[in-house]
């Protein structure tokens, strides 16, 4: 990027030449009006500035350099050059994206889901900044970490983040391809989340749930149903999502063992898993129902009944601190499968299979095994006899 001060253009009568900001950025090139006039006598050319001798000097050349700093911060932010000082687009992108979500946009039921919590967390944004909309102008460096930053310290993780930032940058594209604005900050190496970090959030040993399994719930059948309904969840490594749809059609038997068959909502990725006699057992109890409460009433209930089985000792997960039991919450089951099964040795590819994951690398990332649980299922591969 070059931004240079040029005596180019207009002249007067009175000798005086237009001052014009020359800019240079990637394979575009511009005049830019700077609304000066001065005459060649005072101008220093090496300089691209007023001479000190002219008597506005430092008025003239306090306007050059403002000018030049607000044209290069529009060009840093991803502004087009093309199309600098031209009448700014006035179009909301909370509007468009909105009226995105009501039209025939062929997205999956759960990347709708995460469209519109995006929308609603653009929308709380927009609020605590004290505007009444986002416009497409709007989208720039100084949201990217202001959005960022707000959306961290209201409860969200950087996975959080990404998500909605995946969104925009959706948005921001379909504006572009649709004309309805020129904003290339989304294209920016900036606009973007951290990269994937293995995750912090806690998981179950299988002593823990064990304890889970063991605890007497006879006496509140509410908190019984949704035990049950965990531990369903970590047999068969599923999401909450898949658990509620679960119905008699998706078991079959091959060779004498029955087996699980299921198409993930979230990846719609078919994914087979063995059944064991307990986990048949509850589904036979059930009647194969299990979507009798939301998850949210599922996440409060699996709190109270991890603490009844005593998973009270104190963790970190993120940068909270506290009893074990406070962090647990449906998905708690999925990752807990996976994790143990990993700790007995089951290879990623074998847990990807069975979890329905596309990507060895996402289970990777996934996985909460500690290091001294890792060192002791080492100590079982034969290598430190």
């Amino acid at each position: 990027m070059n931004l240079t001060n040029k005596l180019n253009g207009h002249k007067k009568k009175s000798g005086e030449i237009s001052v014009r900001l020359y800019v240079s950025d990637g394979d575009k090139r511009r005049y830019l009006s700077t609304g000066l006039y001065i005459h060649p006598e005072y101008w220093d050319k090496k300089k691209g500035e007023v001479k000190s001798n002219y008597a506005l000097a430092k008025s003239y050349n306090r306007k050059l350099l403002l000018h030049k700093r607000k044209v290069e911060a529009f060009l840093m932010e991803g502004g087009n050059l093309d199309h600098y000082g031209k009448k700014e687009e006035k179009g909301s992108v909370l509007t468009f994206l909105e009226d995105y979500l009501n039209s025939n946009h062929g997205l999956k039921p759960s990347t709708v889901k995460g469209y519109r919590t995006a929308v609603k967390r653009l929308k709380e944004y927009a609020v605590h900044s004290g505007k009444e909309d986002l416009l497409w102008s709007d989208i720039n460096r100084q949201f990217y970490h202001s959005f960022s930053e707000w959306v961290t310290s209201n409860g969200a993780n950087w996975s959080g983040l990404a998500k909605h930032l995946r969104v925009l940058k959706k948005v921001m594209r379909l504006g572009k391809e649709r004309a309805l604005h020129d904003n290339d900050a989304h294209l920016q190496p900036w606009f973007k989340a951290r990269e994937n970090q293995r995750s912090n959030k806690i998981y179950l040993t299988q002593e823990e749930i064990s304890k889970i399994e063991l605890l007497d719930l006879s006496s509140m059948p509410a908190l019984k149903r949704e035990r049950d309904r965990f531990l369903i969840a970590y047999y068969f490594l599923i999401r909450f999502s898949d658990v509620v749809r679960l119905s008699r059609s998706n078991f079959f038997v091959q060779e004498g063992d029955t087996y699980l068959l299921y198409t993930s909502v979230k990846e719609n990725t078919p994914a087979t898993v063995p059944v064991k006699k307990s986990a048949w057992s509850i589904c036979q109890a059930h009647d194969f129902n299990f979507s009798f409460t939301a998850n949210q009433v599922a996440n409060r209930s699996l709190k109270q009944i991890a603490s009844m089985a005593g998973i009270t000792q104190v963790v970190n997960q993120g940068d909270q601190t506290g009893p074990k039991c406070q962090f647990v919450t449906f998905h708690t089951a999925r990752r807990s499968g996976a994790t143990n099964l990993r700790l007995m040795g089951a290879s990623l590819k074998t847990i990807a299979d069975i979890g329905g994951w596309k990507k060895l690398s996402t289970v990777e990332i996934y996985l909460r095994p500690s290091g001294m649980d890792s060192a002791k299922l080492a100590k079982k591969l034969g290598f430190f006899d």
